[in-house]
Formats: C-alpha cells, structure tokens, sequence
C-alpha cells in the first residue's frame, strides 16, 4: 500500500527505500576507504529510527543483449559486401556468445529508511515529516560518500520488492532488466575480437 506522498505503508508504518550504487574498493586509497568510512558512521549518527540494507546478487542472464547484438550486426552486415567486414562480424557474434556463457553476476543495493510511531499515537503528518527528514540524512551521507543513489518511485518499489524478496525472480535476471535500470550500457566493445585470414579487398584504378 502507498500513500499519496509516495511512502509504503507497512502495517501502518511509513517506509521509503533507496536504491544504492557501488563504490570500487581496489580504486581507492586507504585514506579514501577510511573517509568513506568515517562519513557512514556519521551518517548512523543522524538517523533516530532502525533502517534496513539489502543487498543482492544474481546470475545475469545476457540473452536478449545477444539476441539484439547479433541483429543488429547482421543488418550492418547487410549494408555491405565486405568480406573482410562479414568475417569481423561472424568472430564478434562468436565473441558475445562465448562471453555470454561465462558466469557474472549483478548487484543491487537497497536502504529501506522508515521511522516508528511515538508512544501514545502521532499525527500522520508528523511521521511523514520524520520520514523526511530520516531519508533527508540518509541521502546527504550517501552523496559525502560519493555513492550513487536513486529514492524509488512506486512503480519501481513494486519492482524492487519482486526482484528481491522473490526467491523465484531472484535466483537470475535477465540482461534486459539490467539495461532497462541503467546497471549496464548498451554497448558492444569489439577490440578483444581477432580475426584471422581476413580478406582484404583493394581497389586499383
């Protein structure tokens, strides 16, 4: 259930989750490590109500990327009579299959901020406020820290509550919902593709 300022309603208390993005560890310094550090104690300092971390990594499933890739090629393909064009886009499309077969895994971060009702009863308005202020700290440690972070709209709580707390939906993913929610670009690198014996064709005048 959802109230009209976008908060969920659990059993009469107001909830808000935020879905959070990584930061690379072996790309920092110890100095940096300790500051992020020292900012989430700070942030834990702030907040007066319990929150909850959930995280989740799932088998990444790279079907419909393929599927996609290789149409795509095959038309640029078709623009063509190249032969050493064809041959680079045959090894690319053996490339994304091979890769595509190699096990990975995508990870997701949500914090569910929510606060509790006072003893004696409280006004709506007033746990809507401390819910406020509640997400209001949570997202200034998240931005001193330099993570990425979204607050959820209802649309996508309903998702996030799915994908995470479905064991069904869980256990792997597919590649689509990844791009859908930004967790990878759609792009297709071929600089690691070799290509052997290509024909190459010149043209004399």
């Amino acid at each position: 259930q959802f109230h009209e300022s976008g908060a969920v309603v659990v059993n009469g208390r107001f909830r808000k989750l935020i879905r959070v993005g990584d930061l690379n560890l072996y790309a920092m310094s110890m100095e940096e490590i300790a500051a992020v550090r020292d900012r989430f104690k700070a942030m834990l300092m702030r907040l007066d109500n319990p929150f909850q971390i959930s995280v989740q990594a799932r088998r990444a499933n790279y079907t419909d990327f393929v599927a996609y890739a290789e149409s795509t090629i095959d038309d640029a393909v078709k623009a063509y009579e190249n032969p050493a064009f064809v041959a680079y886009a045959e090894a690319l499309k053996h490339y994304l299959r091979d890769e595509a077969r190699k096990p990975r895994t995508d990870r997701e971060n949500l914090i569910v901020v929510g606060v509790l009702p006072k003893v004696g009863g409280e006004e709506e308005k007033l746990q809507l406020e401390r819910l406020t202020r509640e997400q209001s700290f949570v997202e200034s440690g998240l931005s001193a820290m330099g993570l990425p972070y979204d607050v959820l709209e209802p649309v996508q709580v309903v998702e996030a509550v799915q994908n995470f707390w479905n064991r069904e939906r869980a256990v792997s993913q597919r590649y689509r919902d990844a791009v859908m929610r930004r967790t990878h670009a759609l792009r297709v690198y071929g600089a690691d593709v070799e290509v052997e014996d290509i024909v190459r064709t010149q043209e004399t005048s």
